[in-house]
């Protein structure tokens, strides 16, 4: 009896997770950039009668648990057309890479501008990195980029944007990601276009409706576990 509340209460605490990361995707379906978190989970028997997982759901759970595993969906977003010389998008695989303080990032947010030095920062500051992972100064009138990433000012090649293959992502915030960098990406630069995110709102908030519905199907079982044990007490106590 006890071992199904166990159950349930993790599985009330995945799709607790689960609306955390739908909340999350809503809130930032017209952030330029943004790729989704998406949850997976799966219920799992416990041969040792314990979780050893750091992915489980409830770590005091007996018989099963639900793992859960929270994940970015790393597809194309939509491609808008902004005729900026210093909005690029990446059309496929691949990340550009910004450093803030000591501390590499990657993004998706290709709206790039300049800040007072003349260095290629994103709309936050974060000066944007080439090759060598140094930042990127820009000094002139003329900017072309090419779909390689090599960026010409005034016909003078100056510098060549990174775009970095990424792996093991963790959001960080807005369109900010922490990851391990795995070589150079095949995605192509498109100069003059930004990507929006892939959101999509539908699908979130059936997702969402969904969620909800599996939470209260889970309360309702932990419920009616209570409700059964406090009749065997009772009827214990009779005999």
């Amino acid at each position: 009896m006890y071992k199904g509340i166990y159950i349930a209460m993790t599985g009330m605490s995945m799709r607790e997770n689960e609306l955390s990361s739908i909340s999350n995707n809503l809130a930032n379906v017209n952030t330029t950039g943004y790729k989704r978190q998406s949850f997976a989970s799966m219920l799992y028997p416990l041969l040792s009668g314990k979780p050893s997982d750091k992915k489980a759901i409830y770590n005091d759970a007996r018989a099963q648990t639900f793992f859960g595993t929270q994940y970015i969906d790393t597809s194309q977003g939509n491609l808008k057309k902004t005729g900026n010389s210093l909005d690029i998008a990446i059309q496929g695989e691949g990340f550009f890479a910004v450093q803030r303080g000591q501390k590499i990032f990657y993004t998706r947010e290709g709206s790039f501008t300049k800040d007072s030095e003349n260095y290629l920062v994103t709309q936050s500051g974060l000066r944007v990195l080439d090759q060598n992972n140094n930042a990127i100064l820009i000094d002139g009138k003329t900017i072309e980029i090419g779909q390689d990433g090599n960026i010409y000012v005034d016909g003078n090649l100056v510098s060549k944007i990174k775009i970095a293959k990424v792996e093991g992502l963790t959001h960080v915030g807005s369109s900010l990601y922490e990851g391990i960098e795995k070589g150079e990406a095949t995605g192509q630069i498109l100069q003059g276009w930004i990507e929006g995110s892939n959101v999509n709102p539908m699908n979130e908030l059936v997702q969402m409706i969904q969620a909800i519905r599996n939470f209260e199907f889970a309360q309702r079982v932990t419920m009616n576990f209570d409700q059964l044990a406090q009749r065997a007490v009772s009827e214990i106590a009779r005999i």
